[in-house]
């Protein structure tokens, strides 16, 4: 999936439409068995499923038991997408800090590679698919890692106690 706003002409509708994706799930899931699992009526869910069936409608419950069966959140990223925003996982915590010290060294080398991936894009003169693949994996990875040491990093506060009691600011992990 691409992360420009600017780039959503180029992608399937599927990755950019949230009524796209949940129609897409019918060729790549068993619908019966997912409409068993959420209670739902086969029939019912095929025809919530059709874009182009006006009379039923996916409410926001069965799009999200939906996606906790299948595990197929394409109907949230196709969501967040098109509002030009993305999905990322966040990550478990529970590293030692050598590993803690060893995802800083990740983080940085890969700051490194998506630095160099682009300068010897750019020095081509022309950034191809691929090289933009090479950079967003990079990106990816850069984000991911920097999440993962941010939930280390909350998990190391402990109270001052020279100091008086402080009210926790909004942390990434909400509700």
């Amino acid at each position: 999936m691409l992360l420009s706003k600017m780039s959503t002409c180029n992608s399937r509708p599927s990755t950019r439409c949230p009524m796209a994706a949940a129609a897409s799930l019918v060729g790549d899931h068993n619908i019966s068995d997912i409409a068993r699992k959420i209670g739902v009526g086969e029939k019912i869910l095929i025809n919530k499923l059709n874009d182009n069936i006006d009379s039923h409608h996916l409410n926001l419950q069965q799009a999200v038991a939906i996606g906790d069966v299948t595990g197929d959140h394409r109907i949230l990223n196709a969501w967040a997408y098109s509002l030009g925003k993305t999905v990322i996982d966040l990550p478990d915590v529970g590293l030692s800090d050598e590993e803690v010290a060893d995802q800083v060294l990740k983080l940085q080398e890969t700051i490194g590679d998506f630095a160099k991936t682009f300068r010897l894009a750019r020095q081509k003169g022309v950034i191809t698919q691929s090289d933009f693949d090479a950079i967003q994996k990079n990106t990816l990875s850069i984000i991911s890692t920097a999440l993962q040491l941010n939930a280390e990093i909350e998990q190391m506060v402990r109270p001052d106690p020279n100091e008086p009691a402080v009210v926790n600011p909004a942390s990434l992990k909400v509700a």
